[in-house]
């Protein structure tokens, strides 16, 4: 059985696309650098291959989350690849099933596959976001929430991930209320400034986005814009939340979110100023 007819928020890897194979090849060469160089150190095996397979999941995530993110560019996706692999290095412990969680977030909304989630893939994110809340992360739950409730009001609306909707919803809220020490958004000075350059040229790209090329994976239909836009803020206001209310420990649990988000944002205004310069100048 084909994967896309399990569920309709997966999307797979063709290797024999050249950009796919590409990260493929880069992820497996992070990954195999990272373990070696930590076996230099002196690790053990078993830790050297962990933090190389972190290092590899990082790298490949940040092109995933800005192939869902700005799906009409292809190059921007490796601006957020050398990003997440930067990353990585100063910030080398992100939160990977919150990043799972994340992406298929994102799918769910901007329906990059062209279908909407299925019963199941609705169920089954519910339980892992309830999972992951339930571990003391609560505000994953209200991120899960939002998702489920954009889906059901954007067009073409799924009305009944309403009712998955308020149920994260309420497992969010059962959450916050058995987390002992709420956390504070006081924020240290380098991460407010991180978050606010990257919130300000992220919104900049996403207002002079206009009309989505890119169709659907399984549908071969363009994908709508405004779904694409909704997705786009939903995960500045993740990353922006995770960051505010977890300081520098929250921004690093979706690092390679990060790196996608400055990576399509890099990409984009360059080649706003590049075409501003490429432009022939007016005769006096």
């Amino acid at each position: 059985m084909r994967i896309e007819r399990l569920s309709s928020i997966t999307r797979a890897i063709d290797l024999n696309y050249p950009t796919n194979r590409i990260i493929v090849e880069i992820t497996l060469l992070f990954l195999l650098g990272t373990a070696g160089f930590q076996l230099i150190l002196g690790k053990a095996i078993s830790s050297a291959l962990y933090s190389g397979l972190i290092g590899g999941a990082s790298v490949f995530l940040a092109w995933a989350f800005a192939r869902e993110l700005d799906p009409d560019n292809e190059r921007s996706a490796f601006f957020a690849a050398f990003l997440g692999c930067a990353g990585f290095l100063f910030f080398p412990s992100p939160f990977l099933l919150a990043l799972f969680l994340e992406i298929l977030l994102i799918r769910i909304v901007n329906r990059s596959t062209g279908l909407p989630s299925k019963t199941s893939d609705s169920i089954a994110v519910l339980l892992l976001s309830g999972w992951i809340s339930s571990q003391g992360n609560w505000i994953f739950g209200l991120f899960t929430a939002l998702a489920f409730f954009l889906d059901s009001f954007l067009p073409e609306p799924n009305r009944q991930n309403r009712i998955f909707g308020l149920i994260a919803f309420i497992f969010s809220l059962l959450a916050f209320i058995r987390t002992p020490g709420k956390e504070s958004i006081l924020l240290d000075a380098e991460v407010g400034l991180f978050i606010l350059a990257a919130v300000l040229l992220f919104i900049l790209h996403v207002l002079s986005s206009r009309k989505i090329k890119s169709r659907g994976d399984l549908t071969g239909i363009p994908l709508d814009s405004l779904r694409m836009r909704a997705a786009q803020m939903t995960a500045i206001l993740s990353a922006g939340l995770s960051a505010v209310l977890g300081g520098a420990a929250g921004a690093e649990s979706l690092m390679p979110l990060w790196g996608a988000i400055l990576g399509i944002s890099l990409y984009g205004n360059l080649q706003v100023l590049l075409k501003k310069r490429s432009k022939p100048s007016q005769p006096d």
